[in-house]
């Protein structure tokens, strides 16, 4: 079983990223959380822990950029009716901390608001994670942590970025989806780029 990867960044989009480790590329499935943490494309030592999933027609590789996200994932693939893109999602639209948070609260319908997680499969998480943080050595330290806010671009929120997360909010994608997206803007960019920006970061559309 592959437990991590450090190599050379040699290509991110939104939903993976590919490794280069000793001339062997790894293509590995990422939540957007993770995506936002890689440094740029060219960058060498960048560390990802793994998930492999072995099936009769694939191999498939998963990376996080923490050790709690890749326990959460474990967490949230064992639970039924949610395979790796399912946790992929709920991993884009909360942190593991606002995650910890969610189950402390039994509060089902927030996790509704990832991608593909109806409300029957939400009730199912909150019963089978329940305990989960507290008994996990990896999550036991989220448990009880008040959850973080996304983090803001660099330069604060314009009226440019405003209308430009309201328009992508309205195309479906979460509020953490579209801030984690405009992470690296400066405030500076037109209304346009802004929502060009969060386009080529999410995937070009809400799932």
């Amino acid at each position: 079983m592959i437990e991590r990867l450090t190599g050379t960044l040699v290509e991110a989009q939104a939903d993976s990223c590919v490794l280069d480790v000793n001339g062997v590329g790894y293509l590995l499935g990422i939540s957007l959380s993770t995506r936002s943490s890689l440094p740029p494309v060219g960058t060498p030592a960048v560390r990802l822990f793994c998930v492999m999933r072995v099936k009769e027609d694939a191999i498939s590789l998963f990376g996080f950029s923490t050790v709690e996200e890749r326990a959460l994932f474990e967490r949230l693939t064992a639970v039924s009716g949610v395979g790796p893109k399912g946790a992929l999602a709920i991993l884009s639209a909360f942190s593991p901390v606002d995650l910890a948070a969610i189950v402390a609260s039994g509060d089902a319908s927030r996790l509704t608001e990832a991608k593909g997680i109806g409300k029957k499969t939400a009730n199912r998480l909150l019963v089978d994670l329940e305990g989960s943080f507290a008994n996990d050595p990896v999550l036991r330290d989220l448990a009880g942590t008040s959850p973080g806010a996304p983090a803001a671009p660099a330069r604060g929120a314009s009226a440019a970025f405003v209308e430009a997360k309201e328009a992508l909010m309205s195309l479906g994608f979460t509020e953490r989806e579209v801030v984690l997206a405009f992470e690296d803007a400066s405030g500076d960019e037109r209304l346009e780029d802004l929502v060009a920006l969060g386009l080529k970061r999410l995937g070009g559309g809400a799932g």
